[in-house]
This record gives C-alpha cells, structure tokens and sequence, in this order.
C-alpha cells in the first residue's frame, strides 16, 4: 500500500515500513546513498537491500519500543524512551520520522530528550504509530519539541493523543506547557484542530442544564 504526500519527489523515492511503502514527503539526512529504504518496524534500523531486512527482521529482538509503558487506552500504548538510554534506536527514529516533518533538525544529539512512542499492541507485537519528543529539561516549559504520526495512521485520532499526553506531562509538573515554536504548517493545523475541539467541548459542557464547563489541558 502507497502513501504519498507533499515534497514528494528526493533522492529517496520509497521506504518500505511494516507492511507499506511510502513515500517520503520531506528529505532526513540518512548516512546512505539509495532511492529505496528498507525500515525495521521494531528498532527501526534502515538497510536498502531487502536481503539485509529479511535477515535482520528474523534477528531483531525489538517487539516494542526501549522504554517503560506510561499510558494505555485499549491496544494502545505510549512508551516512553529515554534518549540517553535507547541512543541508537531513538537517533533511527528521528531520521525516520524527519521523512515526515519539515522543521525538524536534531537526529543525532538525542541524549537531552525523551521520545513518547504511540504503538497499537497485538499479542506478539507493538507497531509504532507515531511519537512525540520532548526536552527533558526545558527553560520555556515545552513540553512538546516535535510530533509525527506516521503516514498510514493519520487522521484516526492519534496526533490528538499524543498532544493530550504533552499537556497532562505539563500539568504533572505544574507547568503551562506549550509546544515548541515555531509551529510547522502541518503542526499549526494540528493544533488548530486540537484547541477548537477542546474549546467547543468547554462550551458545550458549559450550556448543558447543571454541567459544569469541563477544563481544558492547561
């Protein structure tokens, strides 16, 4: 299954991803010179020969992300990675997910932050999503430096969940917390989306007989 999308069209023309091929909508600086990528959905290593990734996938120990579970909704899960920690496996997730973000610009000094991985758990495997980063120490309160959800998930609803866990980090800190800016294009939209709902949830919470306007994530 084929996943396009804009900026379309460099040096490297496919990634084949879990059961996808997809597109690259944006350039990552991946130290390897192909048209064609073959992505581990475990660890995310990246090999251009699809005799490499076979081998590898029949070897690679990862099922889900290096972290420790910190939220689950259903088969959903959010994983959080310590970037000192999961050094490698953190820096092959950034190149990867840079496929799909245009202002994104830290892929390997990776130990300052803590990556929130989104998976969808079957009995055997966790497949990733999507992530958020987060600086683990940030003078400016944000509690969010970039988010992705990858291609053939988007538009379910997980960009909106990986957002209220950034402001509930916020809130467990007593801090306002505020995404990183500036806000890329697709991320101004995202949060658009995500403040609209939220606001009109407030109203309507309010207007209701006897309600209570419930509060927003702060």
């Amino acid at each position: 299954m084929a996943h396009d999308g804009p900026g379309a069209g460099h040096a490297l023309e496919r990634v084949l991803f879990d059961d996808y091929a997809i597109r690259p909508w944006y350039a990552s600086p991946y130290p390897l010179d192909a048209t064609t990528l073959w992505v581990c959905a475990g660890c995310f290593k990246y090999m251009r020969s699809a005799a490499t990734y076979h081998a590898h996938r029949k070897a690679c120990a990862y099922t889900h992300p290096p972290g420790r579970r910190v939220y689950q909704r259903g088969a959903h899960i959010l994983w959080e990675v310590d970037g000192a920690e999961a050094k490698l496996y953190v820096q092959n997730l950034c190149l990867f997910g840079k496929l799909f973000i245009d202002h994104k610009t830290v892929f390997f000094d990776v130990a300052p932050f803590s990556l929130y991985v989104l998976t969808d758990a079957t009995s055997q495997f966790d497949h990733a999503l999507g992530f958020f980063s987060k600086e683990k120490l940030s003078y400016d309160d944000y509690n969010l430096a970039c988010i992705v959800v990858f291609p053939p998930y988007q538009r379910k609803g997980y960009g909106t969940l990986l957002m209220e866990y950034s402001y509930f980090l916020s809130r467990s800190s007593a801090v306002a917390g505020t995404p990183e800016r500036p806000l890329s294009e697709l991320g101004l939209k995202g949060y658009m989306a995500f403040w609209s709902a939220q606001l009109l949830r407030t109203l309507q919470a309010a207007w209701e007989p006897g309600g209570d306007a419930a509060m927003p994530p702060s």
